[in-house]
């Protein structure tokens, strides 16, 4: 919303794009739930994680009408990607250990969610508001070179244990 105020935007028009944002983000819950159902888990997320990658890149330098027209798309991707992540656990770990992979998962999840904009923001001081958004873009294609090691290696799984279908990894 920091980047909507610099391009000039008030009160009003932050506010319906944190409308839109939410409702996007809505959105996204039934969009990337469609698509993990479709094409897996682990191929929706590079999908949703560059779509939101591509949806910062993109905010940078538009206007601020046709950045409210975006957000609601950053949002689907934004809030999809979690379903889908929330989505791997029962297919990386085994029932009898589900409930502390989720656990460990929710902690994880709901930590980095305080204290990113923390440190964002303390980049976003230091190294200016245009830069820190693209780190921001850059930390999310992080999950790119994750994503692909982790299918490789579900892939050997599955291959070595036969119908177990590599589902007990952790």
């Amino acid at each position: 919303m920091f980047l909507l105020q610099s391009k000039g935007a008030g009160l009003p028009e932050i506010g319906v794009a944190l409308t839109l944002v939410f409702a996007g983000g809505a959105a996204g819950k039934l969009v990337c739930g469609f698509l993990g159902a479709r094409l897996g888990v682990l191929p929706t997320v590079p999908i949703t994680e560059g779509a939101t990658a591509a949806g910062i890149l993109l905010l940078l330098p538009l206007p601020i009408g046709a950045a409210l027209a975006l957000v609601p798309i950053i949002g689907v991707a934004l809030n999809g990607t979690s379903s889908v992540l929330y989505g791997t656990v029962p297919d990386l770990v085994p029932a009898d250990r589900r409930e502390s992979a989720f656990g460990v998962f929710y902690t994880g999840t709901i930590g980095a969610g305080a204290l990113s904009p923390a440190l964002y923001g303390l980049f976003s001081d230091v190294i200016g508001l245009i830069p820190a958004m693209l780190l921001v873009a850059a930390v999310v294609l992080l999950t790119f070179p994750l994503a692909w090691k982790l299918t490789r290696v579900l892939s050997a799984v599955a291959s070595n244990s036969g119908s177990r279908a590599g589902r007990e990894v952790l």
